[in-house]
């Protein structure tokens, strides 16, 4: 609403002026709006997207494509930082063996932080 309310006493405070004296032509007052206000903040957006929006978007897609790469025998490191072997996978939830004593522990793929050795695909 400030932005509003800012743009019409830009715009007001602009035909006053033309009124009293004839300084510019009525067009002008747009133009002094578009430059003023408009082009900044489109400026902003521009450079937000390009500094913070692309670069998140890259590294989902890299998350997407480990998470949808993983395969049996991968060793994987989880968000909690266990290390562990994967020994079955089913829809969204991977079964890895930890340790020496081979515990079986089931997580969530999205609970992959790397991929620490990729297994060799089987033909």
């Amino acid at each position: 609403m400030k932005l509003f309310n800012l743009l019409f006493e830009v715009a007001f405070a602009t035909n006053n002026a033309q009124s009293s004296s004839n300084q510019a032509p009525a067009g002008a007052t747009w133009v002094l709006v578009f430059t003023q206000l408009i082009l900044p903040l489109l400026l902003m957006f521009v450079i937000f997207y390009i500094f913070i929006i692309l670069p998140q978007r890259r590294r989902e897609k890299q998350f997407r494509d480990m998470i949808n790469s993983l395969i049996v025998g991968d060793e994987i490191v989880t968000n909690g930082g266990i290390v562990g072997k994967i020994v079955n996978i089913k829809d969204d939830i991977l079964t890895i063996e930890v340790g020496a004593d081979r515990v079986k522990l089931k997580v969530y793929k999205w609970a992959v932080k790397e991929v620490l050795k990729k297994a060799e695909p089987r033909d």
